[in-house]
């Protein structure tokens, strides 16, 4: 009965991409179907998530002050949430940004389905309770989740099912935001962590998609509209240098409240996590009574601002505070909630409160408050997210204004910059130290793409002519240390062998065949002038311990040779010195039994 239903499941799966790429299937053409159905799938998700949530803060009014209604309701979908999250699906807690990051890394891509469809689930309870979180943060994840299933149902390898998290990564933030362009620098710069990765293509392509798919299903959706700023004198640009300047500083403030609260739950409710999120959802309430801006995402209130709706300092003061409390509690508490309205919110509050005092102090050289706001939300963006280029894109994409990008360019490039000295790492990139998980970050690959094998190879060689017979390779260099050797005949390269192979060769009797005779000579070979990077890969890929350097004019001439250990060495790790001696002791402990192992095979050959 199984065996049939897998069967039908097979023919239905193939008969349908059959159909779809006219009976020729190819990895690469599947590829390219299901990075079109991951768009597609991205932009329906998003539209769903989005309406779900809107009619049920609507229906039960949770975006403003509570009643008993609100309430009831907000605190029946945090229980519901909560439950799933710390009953069922602990990985699916927060943003879901980093669990994609994460998956990304050392998942190969695969993403349990199921944790997707809780995801889905929990998002619509938790956003449309109140909190004070987003919702573009799980509709990545969502996404993400959509097309690592499509690349392991249809049994894709693991490049191509890394290649489809990123895409409906892509294709959600498209989605979410009507931003195709942000979408693919975000997922390139933050999820990827690689600006030249190869699956630019594919991103682009699903990102387009995604955004075209959700505004066929809700129509033409621009967050905020008719927004018209000037850069009225130069001097101005001295204020939004200020602006900055203060998001630079308060960004990773914000940040480290995170995780100091975060650390706090962990530890006071280690066991209770659920009981966390129903007092913060309380606090939620409470805090809804007087200042109902801050509660959800913070759409409405961003426009206001940005329309000069609100222009008094102290409110605006007020405001930032509020939000700033309300989703450091929010999101500390593992609640399911995103990270991108709230922090262009709070970036918009900030820039707007310099922006109205500028306005009082200097009316003859000031512009509208809107414009500072503006500005306050890609340089708080840069300096919390740390994703310069998608900050910059994010707001021009969401305002469609072309004459504040100077001053933009400025806040974000000065806040980005004294962010990152302040503080290290993006929220996500702490969020995931936090959780005991170290992914690997732009700089080591970076460095390991710009450091060059001849930087790293070790020069000289100990080799082993090919013309030696086993028994005089293996009495020369069993004392040597050295696990592997090239061999060289007349001066080439002709093959190599290590010192195991010598031994066992040996060991079996056959000592007087000639090296040459018996290495391996099916090399893979590594060029002096290609980077660390391809080194490993080669590594692991062939899963062999050293590769051969040889010159680009002759490729038979060795000028070095390179191992994983010299990499890492190279790379800047060192071996703990506990770990050190532990090796050499392993390592003598090996010599003495192969030295009477030895001992015994010549006296037997004597007898």
């Amino acid at each position: 009965m199984i065996t049939d239903r897998i069967k039908i499941s097979k023919f239905i799966k193939f008969s349908l991409i059959q159909k779809f790429l006219k009976n020729e299937i190819t990895e690469e053409r599947t590829y390219f179907a299901l990075t079109l159905l991951t768009g597609v799938l991205s932009g329906i998700v998003a539209v769903v998530v989005s309406k779900s949530i809107k009619f049920l803060t609507n229906y039960f009014g949770t975006n403003q002050a509570f009643d008993l209604n609100a309430f009831v309701y907000g605190l029946i979908a945090i229980s519901i949430s909560g439950w799933i999250i710390t009953r069922k699906f602990p990985e699916i807690k927060g943003s879901g940004v980093p669990r994609v990051q994460v998956v990304l890394a050392v998942y190969h891509g695969k993403l349990p389905i199921k944790e997707t469809l809780a995801k889905f689930l929990t998002s619509i309870f938790s956003l449309s309770s109140g909190i004070s979180l987003g919702k573009e943060g799980p509709i990545v994840a969502i996404c993400a989740g959509v097309g690592s299933w499509l690349g392991s149902y249809f049994h894709l390898t693991k490049k191509r099912v890394k290649s489809l998290l990123a895409i409906g990564s892509a294709g959600g933030i498209a989605a979410a935001f009507s931003t195709p362009i942000t979408a693919v620098v975000f997922t390139m710069e933050e999820i990827v962590g690689d600006l030249n990765a190869k699956v630019l293509g594919s991103i682009v392509i699903s990102s387009v998609v995604a955004a075209v798919t959700a505004e066929a299903l809700r129509g033409q959706h621009i967050l905020f509209e008719d927004l018209h700023y000037t850069l009225k004198d130069p001097r101005e640009l001295l204020f939004y240098l200020i602006v900055g300047l203060s998001c630079a500083f308060i960004g990773p403030l914000w940040v480290k409240s995170v995780m100091t609260l975060r650390n706090f739950n962990n530890k006071l409710f280690k066991t209770h996590q659920l009981t966390i999120m129903i007092v913060s959802f309380c606090l939620m309430a409470l805090i809804s009574q007087k200042y109902a801006e801050v509660l959800g995402a913070g759409t409405e209130t961003i426009n206001n601002i940005l329309q000069s709706l609100i222009l008094d300092w102290k409110t605006l003061a007020i405001l930032f505070l509020m939000k700033f409390l309300a989703s450091t509690i929010s999101y500390s508490s593992g609640i399911t909630g995103g990270l991108f309205m709230p922090t262009l919110l709070m970036g918009a509050m900030l820039g707007g409160f310099i922006g109205t005092l500028a306005n009082l102090l200097f009316p003859e050289i000031t512009s509208n408050t809107g414009a500072y706001a503006l500005v306050g939300m890609g340089a708080y963006f840069a300096a919390v997210m740390r994703a310069p280029f998608t900050s910059i894109i994010l707001v021009f994409e969401l305002t469609r204004d072309y004459q504040i990008i100077l001053p933009l360019m400025i806040a974000n490039i000065v806040s980005y910059a004294i962010a990152s000295k302040i503080h290290k790492g993006s929220v996500y990139e702490n969020l995931s130290e936090q959780d005991g998980i170290h992914l690997p970050s732009r700089e080591d690959n970076e460095v390991l793409e710009t450091l060059l094998i001849e930087e790293a190879m070790i020069k000289d060689i100990v080799t082993i002519n090919a013309s030696l017979t086993v028994r005089e390779a293996f009495k020369e260099v069993k004392v040597s240390g050295i696990s592997g050797f090239p061999v060289l005949k007349n001066g080439i390269l002709h093959g190599i062998i290590s010192i195991n192979e010598l031994g066992q060769i040996y060991a079996k009797g056959n000592g007087s065949q000639l090296v040459g005779d018996v290495c391996i000579r099916n090399l893979q070979k590594i060029y002096p002038d290609q980077s660390l990077l391809v080194a490993f890969h080669k590594l692991k890929k062939f899963q062999i311990s050293r590769l051969p350097v040889v010159s680009r004019v002759n490729n038979k001439r060795l000028v070095g040779i390179i191992t994983a250990e010299n990499i890492v060495s190279h790379f800047g790790f060192h071996v703990k010195e506990d770990e050190k001696n532990e090796l050499i002791e392993r390592y003598e402990q090996e010599f003495l039994s192969n030295q009477q192992k030895e001992h015994t095979i010549q006296e037997t050959q004597d007898k």
